[in-house]
């Protein structure tokens, strides 16, 4: 009996780098130090873009084995680079930390990089998803199993697929499998329910971007098979909905989704207190900071590296440099500009959205729905744009363009290995 085995792509060991730092932060400071897990973004970012910096190094070592296709590169990637130099120019202006520049720089290079990147048919192309699906239900398991145990030791805890990004990419290659099924055999529902079950795991702990996420990947669902089975998709939606309302009915009082949800019933957008008047008074503080730096900074904003004082419900966040809302941080560090840049991301995440949705391609659909996603957040946290490394912006080529641009060099295409 003989199985072939592929070295993981670029775009599979990328997806892989999104999960890895949640495992080590749900281990090391969840259960082991007992820390919030909304306190340890940073090291997980940290971790993520060494990670991906090891890639970027073996790439230049390599770079002969590199060829982008430029056909496949976004538009996007032009907007990038002005808004690297322009974030650079305007926080030298302003005389913002260097550091701060750095990392800011970094988020937004990143983005660049892995688009670029990714045009190589090489860098995606023939990916494992097999292995990335069975990956990501272990993954699942894992986290879930975990989460119980720092819910032991950490009253903080709650049980989830990890931070914001990791969520989107775990709930994202779920539905992705989902979509993908051609038959209810035995395997095929076997795979489908545990991944229902793990949604069903961390419902209490998702946020009101998850919950919009899943509503729309349901009704792309109901999208992709309507023309194929009209009346089971009729059947399937009259159930969803029934599910969905048991389930919300059914959610304790206590749960993070039920209080965020009882918070969009009281929600008072005068009020400068709890999760959205936090986000209102962070919108306040930057139009403050950047109407102080007159015309300039109304027209470039504060740059990379800017940050500003905020007053949330309990406390002080002084020399803050984050901000929820996607318009107002990139009000912050791009000023009237930023609103273009702002216009222009949508554009294309609705674009790619759009192109892929129907896609058999398993990396198409996967980009359709992170795309989703990234519209999403940009309304709840705007920093997931960047986390997310471009992926969004990615054009998957095909099996059949990957053959075809490899047969052009001699030697180029790499079989997969049989191994015995």
């Amino acid at each position: 009996m003989k199985f072939v085995y592929r070295w993981p792509t670029f775009f599979e060991r990328l997806i892989y780098y999104f999960l890895l730092p949640d495992v080590m932060a749900k281990i090391v400071y969840e259960i082991i130090l007992k820390v919030p897990a909304i306190t340890v973004n940073q090291p997980k970012q940290f971790l993520f873009y060494g990670l991906v910096a090891l890639e970027y190094l073996i790439l230049a070592f390599r770079h002969k084995t590199f060829r982008p296709a430029l056909a496949q590169v976004s538009p996007i990637c032009i907007m990038l680079i002005v808004m690297m130099f322009h974030g650079i120019v305007i926080g030298l202006w302003w005389g913002n930390s260097i550091s701060r520049m750095v990392i800011d720089t970094v988020n937004v290079f990143v983005v660049f990089a892995n688009v670029v990147i990714l045009s190589d048919p090489r860098k995606i192309a023939d990916t494992a998803f097999d292995r990335i699906f069975f990956v990501n239900r272990v993954y699942a398991v894992v986290m879930v199993a975990l989460s119980a145990v720092a819910l032991v030791v950490n009253p903080s805890s709650v049980i989830s697929l990890g931070g914001s990004t990791a969520t989107a990419i775990s709930l994202s290659l779920i539905f992705t499998e989902i979509y993908l099924m051609r038959s209810l055999s035995g395997r095929a529902i076997l795979r489908g329910t545990v991944g229902l079950l793990m949604l069903a795991a961390t419902v209490q702990g998702w946020n009101r971007t998850t919950l919009v996420f899943v509503a729309a990947a349901v009704l792309i669902l109901f999208a992709r098979k309507v023309g194929q089975m009209p009346f089971k998709i009729a059947y399937l939606s009259m159930a969803s909905v029934m599910v969905a309302a048991v389930a919300l009915a059914a959610l304790p009082e206590d749960s993070a989704l039920s209080r965020r949800l009882a918070g969009l019933e009281d929600v008072d957008l005068s009020a400068r207190t709890g999760s959205i008047g936090e986000r209102e008074a962070e919108s306040d503080a930057v139009g403050d900071k950047i109407a102080a730096l007159g015309p300039t900074g109304r027209i470039f904003g504060a740059g990379h590296g800017a940050s500003y004082d905020v007053k949330y419900t309990w406390e002080w966040k002084l020399d803050y440099s984050n901000a929820h809302y996607g318009w107002v941080l990139f009000y912050l560090r791009y000023g009237a500009l930023g609103y273009v840049y702002l216009g222009l991301w949508i554009f294309t995440l609705m674009v790619s959205t759009l192109r892929t949705w129907r896609s058999g391609n398993p990396a198409s659909i996967f980009v359709c729905l992170l795309s989703i996603w990234n519209v999403g957040y940009l309304g709840t946290y705007g920093y997931f744009s960047f986390f997310i490394a471009g992926v969004p912006f990615v054009r998957p080529a095909s099996r059949a363009q990957r053959r075809a641009i490899f047969s052009m060099t001699e030697g180029s295409r790499r079989d997969p290995v049989p191994i015995a």
